[in-house]
């Protein structure tokens, strides 16, 4: 039976064995592909570092702070001394 009048009335083309095809060379693909590049905003950048350096710092023990506070509060605390010494740190650690 022959099939080729049945094929092409349904827009279908018989398979033909190209040789020319198999024969080349495949183009550069890195020479044809442009490369994508990404630019971030000022802003964007700025809120990246502040990520950055917020998720580096320890937690906050909520405990320590209360009992810190209330003893400020009643003048139980050597404010000058430990004041002087956290400005230290901050300045040491670049964070002020």
């Amino acid at each position: 039976m022959d099939i080729s009048r049945i094929s092409s009335a349904y827009g279908a083309k018989p398979y033909q064995n190209s040789i020319k095809s198999s024969r080349k060379e495949a183009p550069d693909k890195s020479a044809a592909v442009p490369k994508e590049q990404v630019e971030l905003s000022d802003t964007s950048k700025t809120v990246q570092l502040i990520s950055d350096t917020t998720s580096e710092l320890p937690e906050v023990r909520l405990e320590l702070v209360e009992q810190i506070k209330s003893k400020i509060k009643y003048n139980g605390y050597p404010l000058e001394s430990n004041l002087y010494k956290a400005i230290e740190n901050l300045v040491e650690k670049r964070i002020i």
